[in-house]
């Protein structure tokens, strides 16, 4: 199950960053290829304007040369030739997207159809600006001008239609993978929401399946993890084996009922937990016995340790009356470095040495 779920995990995280990385490739893309239609728009406006500046300079040189019969033409804007065929160099490159003005070629029937109209109708118009420099009445050319800005006009329009529908386009493309992209964020969130929660859950179940549940100590299965464990530390380390028993338990069954026993268990591993601390290890061996393991101990460590258990022992009897409340219990111990395959043989030797001191002290009851 937590091979599935790290699988899902890695799929939806490479799923997500496969969309991060396209959602970047289109947002460049979709900048350039908006700027470029902006460009276009911006430069059919210029031929549509430089154009009507280019007529009022042609009609103002004609009305001099009637004025003045002499005049030569030679002046700063008159004849404009630079500016005819920057017109002709813009017109061309819309077209055909091949000039200096870095421009596109906006892909629209209906815009390229206005665009070849207007290199049509422009060629016209030039036909006419020369006629009129050779004197011709620029009644015509006047004319010609009026049709040709309103073409113009309607390639603006167009060119700014195709623009914005691309922009729709794009904004309804960015939507629909921005949501699949929440989406995902989502899916994996409450991927990982679940991940945490079965892991919690497993934890629980594994701590479950160590610790014994009714003194929550750790439990036999507990015990023998411990036992392979120390087989494999230093040999030299020296550890401590107690082994409990605890005495009469099975009258206190009889007498008081399995609860009154299960109190007394219940007891005696607090005492023993609270004695021992946090760094050593306790568990419940079997139905009455204990096993305490202490590493790197030495016999005053066990010794200060058995006195905590006696005395609070001593105290916990001290407040009940009835004997059968009582807790009395049998201890054996070995202390000693850790040898291959002899911790066994050194809890075998505790549990010896605890059944002798349960003669002792049933001889003395």
């Amino acid at each position: 199950m937590k091979k599935l779920l790290q699988k899902k995990e890695y799929l939806f995280g490479v799923i997500l960053i496969g969309l991060i990385l396209f959602i970047s490739y289109l947002s460049m893309s979709s900048i350039r290829l908006l700027q470029g239609n902006a460009r276009v728009v911006n430069y059919v406006g210029i031929v549509r304007g430089a154009t009507q500046k280019l007529i009022k300079e042609e009609l103002m040189g004609w009305y001099l040369t009637q004025q003045d019969p002499g005049f030569s033409g030679k002046s700063e804007w008159y004849p404009d030739d630079k500016l005819l065929a920057r017109l002709d160099g813009i017109i061309n490159e819309l077209l055909t997207g091949v000039g200096t003005e870095n421009l596109t070629v906006l892909p629209d029937k209906t815009y390229l159809a206005n665009m070849n109209q207007v290199k049509e109708h422009w060629n016209i118009l030039k036909g006419h600006i020369f006629l009129v420099r050779e004197g011709a009445d620029p009644i015509e050319m006047f004319d010609s001008s009026q049709d040709y800005f309103n073409l113009v006009n309607e390639t603006v329009f167009s060119a700014e239609a195709y623009s914005e529908n691309r922009v729709n386009r794009i904004n309804t493309l960015f939507i629909a993978i921005n949501s699949i992209f929440i989406v995902l964020i989502l899916v994996i969130l409450l991927s990982y929401i679940r991940s945490i929660t079965i892991k919690k859950r497993a934890d629980a179940l594994g701590k479950i399946a160590y610790v014994d549940t009714l003194t929550s100590l750790a439990n036999r299965a507990s015990c023998e993890r411990q036992i392979a464990h120390l087989q494999n530390i230093a040999p030299e380390t020296s550890i401590a084996a107690l082994m409990f028993d605890m005495n009469n338990l099975k009258l206190t069954n009889d007498f008081l009922g399995h609860q009154g026993g299960d109190k007394l268990i219940i007891s005696f591993a607090d005492i023993l937990k609270k004695s021992a601390g946090e760094t050593n290890f306790v568990c419940r061996y079997g139905g009455d016995e204990f096993l305490a393991i202490f590493e790197n101990s030495n016999e005053s460590q066990v010794e200060a340790y058995l006195t905590s258990v006696d005395t609070q022992v001593t105290e916990y009897n001290s407040m009940r009356t009835n004997k059968l409340e009582r807790i009395s219990f049998a201890v054996g111990y070995v202390v000693g470095p850790v040898l291959t395959g002899k911790v066994e043989a050194m809890i075998d030797e505790a549990d010896r040495r605890m059944y002798v001191n349960k003669r002792i002290v049933k001889g003395v009851l």
